[in-house]
C-alpha cells in the first residue's frame, strides 16, 4: 500500500467498514482512523510527544506486525486552528501481541498542540473496542502507564498490578 505524505497504512480493517468505534466527530475536526503511520511519521510522533525515538530499522520491522492500530487526523478546521493543515497524523495508538493469549497497548500519544481535546480517550476507546471485538476470552492485555496517564487507562478498566507484579524492561542496546 502507498504510504506517501506521512499518512497511514490500513491494518486489519474489516471488509464491511465497521471498525467498532465512533471515529469522527464533526464538532471538533478530528478523526480516528484504523491503521498505523509510516515509519517516518511514527518516529516523528514519538519524538514530538516525549515517548522517545525508535530506530528506523526497528520501526520498519515492528509497525507491520501491529495487531491493530489507529491514527488521529486533524482537519484544517480543527480546534487548534488547523496548525497541521491535515498534513498527517497528530496522534496514534497500537496493539501488539501474539493475537491469542497476550496483547500490549503501546505508543499512545497526541501531539502537544492537539492535547486537551479528548483524543487520548478516543484512541483508547478505539483500541479497547477492537480488543473486545476480536481478542479471545481470557486474553491478557497489558500496558505501561507513564505518569498521570494511568488515570486515563483506569477509565478503560486497567488496574495497577503492583505489588503482585511489576513492569520490567530490557533494551539490548540503545536506539539509534
Amino acid at each position: 500500500m502507498n504510504q506517501a505524505n506521512g499518512d497511514v497504512t490500513p491494518h486489519d480493517v474489516r471488509p464491511d467498514g465497521i471498525d467498532g468505534f465512533d471515529n469522527h466527530d464533526d464538532r471538533d475536526g478530528y478523526e480516528v482512523r484504523p491503521g498505523v503511520p509510516t515509519a517516518d511519521t511514527y518516529r516523528q510522533l514519538r519524538r514530538s510527544t516525549g515517548l522517545g525515538d525508535k530506530s528506523a530499522e526497528g520501526a520498519a520491522i515492528g509497525l507491520p506486525n501491529t495487531w491493530y492500530g489507529v491514527t488521529v487526523h486533524a482537519s484544517p478546521e480543527s480546534a487548534d486552528g488547523g496548525a497541521t493543515n491535515g498534513a498527517g497524523p497528530v496522534g496514534m495508538g497500537r496493539i501488539i501481541g501474539d493475537g491469542g493469549c497476550f496483547f500490549q497497548i503501546v505508543d499512545i500519544c497526541v501531539l502537544p498542540q492537539h492535547q486537551g481535546h479528548g483524543l487520548g480517550k478516543r484512541i483508547m476507546a478505539a483500541l479497547t473496542a477492537e480488543l473486545e471485538r476480536r481478542a479471545p476470552a481470557g486474553a491478557y492485555v497489558s500496558l505501561i502507564a507513564d505518569g498521570d496517564a494511568r488515570h486515563l487507562y483506569a477509565q478503560f478498566g486497567f488496574t495497577e498490578t503492583a505489588p503482585a507484579s511489576v513492569g520490567m524492561a530490557f533494551m539490548p542496546r540503545p536506539a539509534d
